[in-house]
């Protein structure tokens, strides 16, 4: 009997390494290939792709046809899940593979309308952008449909994805421009807000702030170039930044990026890549999977990069229905029907869809709606046409000039972002890319009145009335997501501004007269918080009113770093996120975290009737005292821990979710010490996890890039995690080590050093 147990267990463990082992040696086989030949439909002359160590391609080829073919297959090869996700997130078919959990994100996302408008736009292609876009597609279909297995995700959940065609990318070039929106947008906080405390609040939402310097300020005119002349405005400004030759050890111009995006997700945001063919796309830089154009990076005559805008593109109505008829709202022009639009989800599980009605007002869909009412949703996005935008994006790839660029990045769609600008001449120049509605009111954030026709939309500015910068004397220009113009600026520009990394990239470009590539670096890795330099002497009040005189002397001493050795970045961080809670619980209960979009105004102008704590009713508090409160119960907690080990990153990969299959093919990575915080140019957007009491990373910089005109050959350019979103391949983490220390990896332009540096080549033939 013994040895019958032990022959069976034996027999059990052989099977289950075989299975084990064995699945993973066949989910193997879905890794990208980076050498040989191969064949791709579709060519009409062979194309050469190299690699470098860190799997990062460069395309030659004839045509920009067989290039873009060439790009959707290599981004099929190693993103074909992440473009599948963000596929179905578009088109709110996510429920088809996840069951009932996503429903409600699938009919919101319907209800937006990405994938219709898409569907509409597709038909507006000219007959070249067709010719490409189809042609990306296609190279993803062949990928997709030549290989066996699938990466791993697929085979676990069971389903192949579908061909990819042109409306499928159009749908996801509108979703980014929602997308940049809704990383800075803080309507619905300002909205909860404002029903709370009253029109009173309106101010610390609105308010201009003089400390902060803007990116276009009034001033000179700029110089004439190209024959053509513009009024450009003054820099005073900050986290893409130029800087020109005159202020350059080089005595060329440099270019610097790091977008802040979501990092705590498998795989990174960006693909990197090179493009050239023969006929005149010759750029480098990254790409967003899904879209075939590099969004940031450089060709042979010009760089561009962007930051979001923040320029609020979206205004909510509320339109009173009809009580006697359900279908109709009360709109400026008396009664009005709605538009319905049936529409309905499949589920994973379900025998029948979900079916249900869209509404749409005169001014976009219903977004919420009460017995006797309808909120409804006006959004630029919809004002635009995506063939043009994809168009424009093609455009921008192969400018070279300002004049030029200007036009390319103008037609963008209402993508909400900055543009920043330099040339192989030395000129810089930065453009407000976004549209901007005309409005007749100053208060975007609060729920108009869908009746009244003065507040509708009158259009928007035209292109030459956007901000935008051409050549500054003060030799440099910088945004990091911060007011745009000053107060002078004629038209009004609301938005969602973040006022300090400005502060601090103005400080270190007017720090010396001349700056180099690894100052460039140097800046993108500093962890100098504005926030904690302005605001860390009310926490030293607040230790010294709670008795602890020796920290609070500490705190005065501090030069604001967030760097991994500092316990007064943990303690600053905890103060910080608990001031609003201290200060709005009273008055906006569990709403309480929307405080944290106005505490930087609401410090500098405090209502005495918010501050007081209503529980107290022996003592009206001022700031101080609230901010002993918070010290004193950060402190309950015992010893403080230092930054590095309180502030931390993990990458997770979605399929992680289930823990045998984490540890089967070993999907995440971290965590990893992160420094910076929200304030610094090093950026740290995390939260706080009141069981682990630590610092979570979510967002921060995506990519890092750096370019000298001196030196295009020497180009370096980060992602932040890896190539590649399968986790057998190589290239699945190998720029983690660059993004955590700041080490840079170079990517260099002409063809003889590429080839230098590949270590693999792949040819694909007809």
């Amino acid at each position: 009997m013994k040895k019958w147990i032990l022959i069976s267990a034996g027999t059990l463990i052989t099977l289950f390494l075989i299975i084990w082992f064995g699945a993973r040696w066949y989910l193997s086989g879905s890794v990208a290939d980076y050498s040989d030949e191969f064949k791709l439909s579709g060519l009409d002359s062979s194309v050469t792709v190299t690699f470098d160590e860190k799997g990062i391609p460069q395309i030659w080829g004839k045509s920009t046809r067989d290039v873009f073919r060439t790009a959707g297959y290599l981004h099929a090869s190693e993103r074909l899940f992440q473009m599948e996700l963000i596929r179905r997130l578009v088109e709110g078919k996510l429920s088809e593979v996840f069951g009932d959990i996503a429903i409600d994100m699938d009919k919101q996302n319907r209800t937006i309308g990405f994938y219709r408008k898409g569907i509409l736009d597709s038909e507006n292609l000219d007959a070249e952008s067709l010719n490409l876009i189809s042609a990306y597609c296609e190279g993803i279909n062949s990928w997709k449909n030549s290989r066996s297995p699938l990466p791993p995700e697929f085979v676990l959940l069971g389903f192949t994805p579908a061909d990819w065609k042109p409306e499928d990318c159009l749908s996801i070039l509108i979703y980014q421009t929602w997308f940049s929106h809704s990383l800075m947008d803080d309507d619905q906080p300002y909205f909860r807000m404002q029903k709370a405390l009253g029109d009173s609040v309106l101010k610390y939402m609105t308010e201009f702030k003089s400390w902060s310097p803007a990116t276009v300020s009034s001033g000179l005119l700029s110089s004439v170039f190209d024959g053509n002349s513009w009024p450009g405005r003054m820099s005073n400004a900050s986290n893409s930044w130029v800087v020109s030759p005159e202020k350059s050890t080089s005595g060329s111009a440099l270019h610097a990026s790091d977008p802040h995006l979501q990092l705590n997700q498998i795989p990174g945001f960006w693909y990197l890549m090179g493009m050239r063919s023969a006929d005149g796309l010759n750029a480098v830089g990254v790409t967003t999977p899904g879209i075939p154009f590099i969004a940031m990076g450089h060709n042979d005559s010009i760089a561009w990069a962007f930051t979001v805008a923040s320029v609020d593109v979206i205004d909510y109505y509320r339109f009173t229905t009809n009580l006697d008829d359900s279908l109709q709202v009360k709109g400026i022009y008396g009664t009005e029907n709605f538009s319905l639009i049936k529409d309905s989800v499949l589920v994973k599980g379900k025998d029948q869809p979900v079916y249900f009605t869209i509404r749409e007002t005169p001014v976009g869909p219903v977004v919420d709606a009460d017995s006797v009412s309808v909120l409804a949703i006006k959004w630029a996005g919809y004002d635009f046409d995506a063939a043009k935008m994809l168009k424009s994006g093609f455009l921008m790839n192969t400018a070279t000039n300002f004049p030029s660029f200007r036009k390319a990045v103008n037609g963008l769609g209402a993508l909400d972002v900055n543009w920043t600008y330099s040339d192989r001449k030395g000129n810089i120049g930065y453009q407000l890319g976004v549209p901007v509605p005309v409005r007749s009111f100053s208060n975007t954030f609060t729920e108009l009145d869908g009746a009244d026709s003065t507040l509708r939309w009158k259009g928007y500015l035209a292109d030459d009335e956007k901000p935008f910068s051409f050549n500054p004397q003060k030799g440099w220009i910088a945004t990091c997501n911060n007011q745009i113009t000053d107060s002078s600026f004629k038209f009004p520009l609301p938005g969602f501004y973040d006022p300090y990394r400005i502060v601090r990239i103005s400080e270190l470009l007017q720090s010396k007269p001349t700056f180099s590539v690894t100052d460039m670096q140097t800046f993108q890795m500093d962890s100098v918080s504005i926030r904690a330099r302005r605001w860390k002497s009310l926490l030293a009040d607040g230790l010294e009113r709670a008795g602890k005189t020796e920290l609070a002397g500490n705190v005065r001493a501090w030069d604001g770093s967030m760097g991994f050795s500092s316990t007064e970045a943990t303690l600053f961080n905890r103060w910080w996120r608990e001031l609003p809670k201290a200060l709005f619980e009273d008055e906006l209960g569990e709403n309480w975290p929307d405080g944290r979009k106005i505490v930087e105004a609401f410090l500098l102008n405090p209502m005495p009737s918010i501050t007081d704590n209503i529980k107290t009713s022996d003592k009206k508090e001022d700031l101080t005292d609230i901010s002993a409160i918070i010290c004193t119960g950060i402190l309950s907690d015992g010893k403080l821990k230092s930054w590095g080990e309180t502030s931390h990153l993990t990458f997770s990969h979605p399929l992680s979710m289930v823990k045998i299959l984490d540890v089967w093919l070993n999907l995440n990575r971290g965590p990893v010490p992160a420094s910076g915080d929200w304030a610094s140019l090093n950026a740290n957007f995390n939260r706080w996890n009141k069981e682990t009491k630590e610092f979570e990373t979510e967002a921060g910089p995506s990519m890092r890039f750096v370019l000298d005109w001196t030196d295009v050959d020497g180009f370096t350019i980060n992602g932040n995690l890896g190539q590649s979103g399968n986790p057998f391949s190589k290239h699945y983490d190998d720029f983690l080590e660059n993004w955590q220390t700041g080490s840079r990896w170079n990517v260099p332009f002409a063809r003889k050093k590429v080839e230098e540096k590949a270590v693999s080549v792949m040819v694909l033939k007809p």
